[in-house]
């Protein structure tokens, strides 16, 4: 999240700095502009989620919550930016752009009490109560303040007053769930930073609700303070997505080792290579035989290869030969592409690079980048799979599991366009969304 969550925040941070070193008058012309951006960029990446991260049913109904809240607050903020930028009122507040920030604060809300109906463990704690009304004092004490003293804050103005204290009550509903789901959330719940995320967004946009609302009567005081307020409503929003975003991360890293079971299953049934009607198997009896069909396989390839290492089941010497060998071949094809996927840690940048001959420095400037990087979580599978130009896949593995037949290998090339798909979307996942390190471009 530091790849999104920081360079955010300081790009919003300085944006409005310059913004209110540039307002010298106060106009607030600009002020809602940021919070805008960040709105429709979290509404587009709550959208994507929706629609191309595979949800359950239950998932799909809570999230719906949260994209109606981002459409709400973003039209609340184009209003603003109207109010602010074309009629000149520096802080248009009470306005109708409240009413659909109430109603995001509300669909937010429905978020968060579904998250506590999922999570028995919460309902079931006797102190669930006694925690919501904790965070609930700070916004029940100003709505009982600006109802206690209506005549003194709201003299001529019915319309702020309720506005103030719709704002008191939908925050209080908002903050309520926040401190029972901190608390209770175990440590090793794989969303535990979704859920952290979430309460401190909350946090952050209550507590700036609050603040507004509270200096909202003093024109001068809010106009001098407002662009700072909209820092800190745009920060909370930025707290949002990063937890859409994590979420969304998390369920693509389940949905692969769900693909890491299928390659277990697979090679389990069908990686025997006997029943294999369609596909074409060939067996080595040593690695220095399997190197040089493998090296035959790749030669194939006219502008992809993508080649995982579910396991080393060759010694880390092969490995790298085997690897000098593709740097030959981007040599000889300038269009060439290759993409290598290594388990765990077991190499060190230096020791590829060392061990692989650099082309000369013309072909410094044509060869298309060969990147490998490795990845920490394990496959269940010992193979190492090969995809040329997205469309043949060849499988190495071992003959047998069996001590006695280690130096015995199998390739196996598949003509199951299911299969081929399978392992390219897995590779793909991986590549893009794994923690991987990245020894860079081999090609140098």
């Amino acid at each position: 999240m530091r790849g999104f969550l920081l360079p955010a925040c300081l790009v919003v941070f300085f944006a409005d700095i310059i913004i209110s070193l540039v307002d010298v008058e106060r106009s607030g012309s600009f002020n809602t502009i940021p919070s805008s951006v960040m709105l429709m960029v979290g509404t587009i990446i709550m959208l994507k989620l929706l629609l191309y991260t595979r949800l359950e049913k239950t998932e799909i109904h809570r999230f719906r919550f949260i994209f109606l809240a981002l459409i709400f607050w973003l039209v609340g903020a184009l209003i603003y930016v109207y109010y602010q930028f074309f009629v000149g009122i520096p802080a248009p507040f009470p306005s109708i752009a409240d009413l659909f920030y109430l109603t995001a604060a509300a669909f937010l809300s429905f978020h968060l009490f579904s998250i506590l109906r999922l999570k028995r463990n919460i309902m079931k704690a006797k102190s669930i109560v006694y925690l919501g009304f904790l965070g609930c004092i700070l916004p029940i004490y100003l709505l009982a303040d600006a109802i206690y003293n209506y005549e003194q804050y709201y003299p001529n103005s019915l319309t702020e007053f309720v506005t103030n204290v719709a704002y008191y009550i939908t925050d209080a509903v908002l903050i309520f769930p926040c401190i029972p789901i901190i608390l209770y959330t175990p440590k090793n719940d794989p969303f535990i930073f979704h859920w952290l995320l979430i309460a401190l967004s909350v946090f952050v946009i209550v507590a700036t609700d609050m603040a507004y609302n509270f200096i909202a009567s003093d024109d001068e005081l809010i106009q001098n303070t407002e662009w700072l307020l909209s820092f800190f409503y745009t920060f909370g929003y930025i707290l949002l997505i990063a937890s859409i975003m994590w979420f969304s991360k998390l369920k693509q890293m389940l949905e692969y080792k769900k693909f890491s079971e299928s390659l277990k299953n697979d090679q389990e049934t069908a990686l025997d290579r006997r029943d294999s009607a369609n596909d074409f198997v060939e067996k080595f009896d040593n690695s220095n035989e399997t190197l040089s069909a493998m090296k035959n396989i790749t030669e194939k390839s006219e502008k992809q290869i993508d080649i995982l290492f579910a396991q080393y089941i060759i010694s880390k010497k092969e490995i790298i030969k085997f690897i000098n060998t593709l740097v030959e071949l981007t040599r000889k094809n300038k269009s060439l592409s290759i993409r290598i996927l290594l388990p765990s840690p077991k190499f060190e940048e230096e020791e590829i690079s060392s061990n692989t001959p650099y082309p000369s420095i013309a072909d410094f400037f044509y060869l298309p980048a060969m990147s490998i990087k490795y990845f920490d979580s394990p496959l269940n599978s010992n193979e190492i799979v090969s995809i040329l130009d997205t469309k043949h896949l060849y499988i190495l593995g071992l003959e047998s599991e069996n001590t006695s037949y280690q130096n015995r290998f199998l390739i196996q090339h598949v003509n199951s366009e299911s299969k081929i798909q399978v392992y390219s979307v897995l590779f793909e996942r991986m590549w893009l969304l794994e923690k991987s390190l990245d020894f860079g471009q081999i090609s140098k």
